[in-house]
């Protein structure tokens, strides 16, 4: 870990220690670095605004009434994605028993391709954007979710296997495996600007 890393997880942790012991402005400190990280999160998981916010807003009231039992955690914007999950998967789970739905995976990653990316978007072509496009749509919900907690957010292989619920080696395998596929797409054989056409697909998840 770096000395910036190390720096941040200190001032994460005192943070946390001041809302645990009853410090208004560190709880709203908390909810606003992170409420917008979540609610775009939460947006890719389930496309009703409404569930999303709801789901957030469940999470942030279970910590506030649980602070004095839950530990400090050493990543706070990992557990906060972790809780928001497991919230909006519980929800579902209880929509779909009050309907008499059949039970199946609830939650399932969807990227929605932003054609008007800035900065990356300007060194390619209106017809290549669609090909980034459509290599996006062939990796599986479970691919992008991974590439997006990883190259996105920055989280762990141990930190995704956690929020995804399977082992962090597989997670490892996943990444490799999906980078893989995407630089032996006929894009990347055609441009000296390779790099930049991964980064640009990994900016879209």
């Amino acid at each position: 870990m770096s000395i910036i890393e190390e720096t941040i997880q200190e001032e994460s942790e005192e943070v946390w220690i001041k809302f645990v012991n009853g410090d208004k402005n560190a709880f709203t400190s908390i909810y606003n670095l992170n409420v917008d990280a979540l609610f775009s999160y939460g947006m890719k998981l389930n496309p009703e605004k409404g569930f999303v916010k709801d789901c957030i807003q469940d999470v942030f009231l279970d910590i506030y009434e649980h602070r004095k039992q839950i530990s400090t955690p050493k990543n706070i914007r990992f557990y906060l994605f972790k809780a928001l999950k497991h919230t909006m998967f519980r929800e579902l789970k209880k929509e779909r028993k009050k309907s008499h739905l059949p039970e199946h995976e609830n939650l399932s990653f969807i990227t929605a391709y932003n054609i008007e990316t800035k900065t990356i978007s300007t060194e390619v072509e209106e017809h290549q954007k669609e090909l980034v496009a459509k290599i996006i749509k062939e990796l599986t919900p479970k691919q992008q979710e991974i590439l997006y907690l990883r190259f996105t957010k920055g989280f762990s292989y141990i930190e995704i296997s956690e929020i995804i619920n399977i082992n962090h080696n597989s997670v490892r395998k996943q990444v490799y495996r999906v980078i893989k596929k995407l630089r032996k797409n006929p894009i990347f054989n055609t441009t000296t600007n390779s790099g930049v056409y991964l980064l640009l697909i990994l900016s879209q998840l």
